[in-house]
């Protein structure tokens, strides 16, 4: 929190504190319009409707023709899913601020909210006809939010594009249209409208981020990464975008790229587990366990109760070879979340390397209990087995893996038995855990 947040952040409480006084004391005091709004965004934030609809209320006596107060009010019935009482405010308003475009708008929203989507489009339709080209713009956001309501994401994408072609600059329909791109599964429209809106708007940094997340799902990582970096040299503080760049990276083994993204988060947002999670995982996997063990101590201060984090300590330990460490950490994260075949499977290879050949076995069996369809685990149990000369049982094993995972590889693993033997023979367990495995 830099200097002037903290000043704000001190004269809200203040503010709360003598209006929550005065209160109980029942001795309420004339205050401007703008320490009104900033009560009511302070008790929204804190999920108090009640305290914030006695704000709205105190606002419409104090300041009877200002439509602020009366917007919020509407926002706030809408919020609570109270469609009925909103249609009761707008009605009380109407004298005033029948012309007002939010005020028909929130009529609109307030009929698609009930269900009535006919009644919402005609309000819409309306306005059109005699809007401005200022207007058009958020008359077609309002019109897509009617289409999401009634779940028609076709014409939710057409009405978006609309309300971009009529005003580039609209934060909120670029937000929406990620919404819709999502839900409606367009994503080669979205790859197609976002690169002809960005030749004529090439300093959009919403619509380089969706075309960035429409780049990822086909796969396109090296042109999503790209589309995220232009987001963030526009706007340097564009949290999600560093974060998808990061996570790309991440997948794409470019660990040092991944981290330098995740710090630029850490240096500018206050940190949450999953970020400390991220740039644990990062130092683990470019070696530097120290680092990595650092940032998953921090992660679990946050929440101490993330499977997770327990099982990356102790991925860290057992690199470090340091398996009695490890096997207590993976046995914490079974503890917390006890079907998540990686962790059975770490802790089992733990149990191998401490010489406890019973309790390694138990944890492969549980791992292929838990996902029988992979057939990883089921091969691992198999080297497991081979390892400790059981090559009967080993073969019992790969018979019934063919039985639950099937594939090639599980396929010829039978008729190659002495073959791999031999290979689990010479290549030790921990050059086959190797790095670069994430959950």
């Amino acid at each position: 929190m830099n200097n002037r947040q903290a000043d704000q952040s001190t004269k809200i409480s203040a503010l709360v504190s003598a209006y929550e006084a005065e209160v109980e004391a029942g001795e309420l005091k004339f205050r401007k319009e703008e320490d009104l709004l900033d009560l009511l965004d302070y008790y929204l934030e804190e999920q108090l409707p009640d305290q914030a609809l006695e704000i709205v209320e105190l606002g419409i006596t104090y300041f009877p023709y200002s439509s602020e107060f009366q917007i919020r009010k509407i926002r706030l019935f809408l919020g609570l899913g109270r469609e009925d009482l909103a249609m009761i405010a707008l009605d009380e308003c109407e004298v005033f601020f029948s012309g007002d475009l939010e005020f028909q708008l929130l009529r609109a929203e307030a009929f698609s909210r009930m269900g009535l989507f006919e009644n919402a489009h005609d309000i819409i339709d309306q306005l059109k006809e005699t809007a401005s080209a200022e207007d058009l713009g958020e008359l077609y956001l309002a019109e897509a939010v009617v289409f999401e309501s009634e779940r028609l994401f076709e014409q939710m994408f057409y009405s978006l594009r609309s309300a971009l072609l009529e005003d580039p600059a609209n934060q909120e329909a670029l937000h929406k249209m990620w919404v819709c791109v999502e839900l409606g599964k367009k994503y080669s429209e979205s790859i197609s409208f976002h690169e002809n809106f960005l030749n004529e708007n090439p300093y959009s940094k919403g619509a380089w981020y969706n075309l960035g997340q429409s780049y990822e799902y086909f796969g396109q990582y090296e042109e999503a990464i790209e589309a995220f970096e232009f987001a963030t040299a526009i706007d340097p503080s564009f949290e999600f975008a560093y974060r998808n760049c990061a996570e790309l990276y991440f997948q794409l083994k470019q660990y040092d790229k991944a981290l330098e993204n995740y710090l630029d988060v850490l240096r500018q947002f206050e940190p949450d587990q999953d970020l400390l999670l991220n740039i644990g995982q990062c130092y683990m996997e470019l070696g530097d366990l120290g680092m990595a063990r650092s940032f998953f101590q921090k992660a679990l201060r946050l929440d101490s109760h993330n499977d997770e984090v327990y099982f990356y300590l102790g991925e860290c330990f057992f690199r470090d070879e340091l398996f009695l460490k490890a096997s207590k950490y993976y046995l914490k994260a079974i503890e917390i979340e006890d079907r998540r075949e990686e962790y059975y499977r770490a802790l089992a290879e733990c149990y191998q390397f401490l010489g406890k050949p019973e309790k390694a076995r138990w944890y492969f069996q549980e791992a292929v209990e838990i996902a029988p369809e992979s057939a990883q685990y089921w091969i691992r149990y198999a080297r497991f087995l081979m390892e400790s000369d059981k090559l009967a049982e080993a073969l019992e094993v790969l018979i019934e893996a063919e039985e639950h995972a099937g594939g090639a590889d599980l396929f010829v693993l039978p008729h190659r038995l002495p073959a791999l033997y031999g290979a689990a023979r010479r290549g030790p367990l921990l050059a086959q855990r190797g790095a670069g495995r994430r959950l």
